[in-house]
């Protein structure tokens, strides 16, 4: 695959990594594969072969090759949706801000964008 990780903005999937990229990890290519939250609501009782199977078919439809070995897990509390716009707090008058998962999809990948539209906030 010719990228690291990648927000997916159709289908079943949300958010695709691959974990042998980050930083200090090494060994065999490991994708991580994350179903976007309205396909994780409508198969929340799949059987985890069901969801690898269906999972697996979106990823391969993007180029990858077919896994070696997959495992799934429902992390049924895990994420938020939808994220509040615009995804953090600002208060220019107190110079107070919030920003984290929780205003931006319940993600680690939220808490980043959260932190950056902040970021962004405070500096203009």
């Amino acid at each position: 695959m010719p990228f690291d990780g990648a927000f997916i903005c159709e289908g079943a999937l949300g958010w695709v990594a691959r974990d042998n990229s980050k930083p200090g990890r090494t060994g065999p290519e490991t994708w991580l594969v994350h179903a976007n939250a309205r396909w994780s609501e409508d198969h929340i009782e799949s059987t985890a072969e069901d969801v690898i199977a269906e999972l697996q078919a979106a990823f391969m439809q993007l180029g990858a090759p077919a896994a070696a070995q997959a495992s799934a897990h429902r992390w049924r509390y895990a994420d938020v949706a939808p994220a509040s716009l615009p995804g953090y707090c600002w208060n220019p008058a107190l110079g107070l801000g919030a920003c984290g998962d929780w205003l931006h999809g319940g993600k680690v990948e939220g808490a980043w964008l959260s932190g950056h539209k902040l970021a962004k906030a405070i500096l203009l």
